[in-house]
């Protein structure tokens, strides 16, 4: 009878520490939302780029345009579903379709901008992967990207493309 209870102990022991997870589940370090934003002086503008991380290899972009740095959306220049991947500091993400606003040229008395019904199917970035480096600051609620300068065929010269900075916001 001794030995039953013991070994039913040794069950319950068991059974009660052996099924606690002791780690924590994987949470990217970008979940969340982050923008990058710009203001435009000839256009006084300010034009944004938001990246909404839904999990760990999918995020949504999005390119709006407000007046102020953080005020309210006057409309959208693009709408994307993306992946991306994070290793170590290489950051790389493709989108190929999106939903864009075509209108709005430089030359243009048009809106740089247009509401979500207003935008047309579009293909982006159907000819590269953008990759570079992608380096947090300490707190976690800002990162920096260096894409890769792209090179155009077998040119040993490259096109930089400008750092891009982005702060959490949610």
């Amino acid at each position: 009878m001794k030995s039953f209870f013991y070994t039913l102990s040794l069950v319950l022991l068991v059974s009660l520490f052996g099924c606690q997870e002791s780690e924590e589940p994987f949470q990217s370090p970008l979940s969340g939302t982050w923008e990058n934003r710009e203001f435009d002086e000839a256009a006084g503008l300010w034009f944004v780029e938001v990246l909404t991380f839904k999990n760990d290899t999918l995020m949504e972009v999005q390119k709006i345009v407000r007046e102020t740095e953080i005020g309210e959306t006057l409309g959208y220049r693009m709408i994307a579903d993306s992946w991306y991947n994070l290793e170590g500091s290489t950051f790389k993400y493709y989108y190929s379709y999106a939903l864009i606003n075509f209108g709005g040229a430089s030359d243009s008395e048009e809106k740089p901008y247009g509401t979500k019904e207003e935008l047309k199917p579009g293909v982006v970035d159907f000819f590269r992967v953008p990759t570079g480096t992608l380096t947090f600051f300490e707190n976690g609620n800002r990162f920096r990207f260096q894409e890769d300068c792209w090179r155009v065929g077998t040119a040993e010269d490259c096109l930089p493309f400008p750092l891009r900075e982005y702060v959490r916001v949610n």
